[in-house]
């Protein structure tokens, strides 16, 4: 895959604009859409994104993952996180580094990271995916009502280049994203993936549209639904948005 950068100082959201010109034809895969600034980025959801202009890393990559099937575009949220996790986590001198599902990256149980996919489908194969991430690196304070981010700094107390930073996150999701187009490398990187998932396999704290609950996580399926075993023993599927971290 060819990189072509992109780079500007303000935009509303990298997301659009790569939407917009993937729309225009002039975007295909390995456009990379950067910006200094961006003051309407989304996270999941109804949620916005903070990020002080210039300290951080609000990027979007596109790709034409033609090879995975719609029913199978968790896969792409499962190669970012572990490449995404896999960057940060060589900079966090131990600290631990884990995938809440679905694709936020926590270190010492506070935010550092988020993905936003959004797919184009056309008949039965994704014709194009915008890759939306939000990397904190070098912002100290935060003034949102976000309730737990955190950024590289705190953990190494210096500031850290955003470039060669952002080149690395693209060559690893380059590295993933090439892996998946083998079956047997599928296996592999749903397999690291349920591995590294924040909360797999111990009891904690969880609501849903019933109230809270006391569960562990066992497993995600292959639509990324996330499977969480309750005091009872019943197994509960939960879709996005649809369950609670009470953190």
């Amino acid at each position: 895959m060819e990189i072509c950068w992109h780079h500007f100082k303000k935009l509303p959201s990298t997301n659009r604009k790569a939407m917009e010109s993937i729309t225009a034809g002039t975007f295909h895969e390995g456009d990379v859409v950067w910006t200094d600034e961006q003051w309407q980025g989304k996270g999941a959801g109804e949620n916005s994104w903070e990020s002080e202009s210039g300290k951080n890393l609000t990027f979007s990559l596109v790709l034409e993952p033609d090879f995975i099937l719609p029913s199978e575009q968790f896969l792409l949220t499962q190669i970012v996180s572990l490449a995404l996790r896999q960057v940060i986590k060589a900079r966090m001198n131990g600290q631990e580094c884990l995938i809440k599902w679905p694709n936020d990256i926590y270190v010492a149980e506070k935010k550092i990271a988020g993905i936003l996919i959004q797919n184009v489908i056309k008949g039965p194969v994704l014709q194009a995916s915008v890759i939306g991430i939000g990397l904190n690196v070098n912002q100290k304070i935060f003034v949102s009502d976000a309730p737990n981010p955190v950024s590289i700094i705190h953990f190494i107390n210096r500031e850290t280049d955003l470039l060669p930073l952002l080149k690395e996150v693209i060559q690893q999701i380059t590295v993933f994203y090439n892996m998946a187009k083998d079956n047997r490398q599928k296996i592999f990187i749903q397999k690291t993936y349920l591995k590294y998932l924040f909360h797999k396999g111990i009891w904690a704290s969880y609501s849903d549209i019933n109230g809270m609950f006391e569960g562990k996580i066992t497993d995600v399926d292959n639509y990324g639904r996330l499977q969480i075993k309750d005091l009872k023993g019943d197994i509960r599927l939960y879709g996005f948005k649809e369950v609670t971290f009470e953190i």
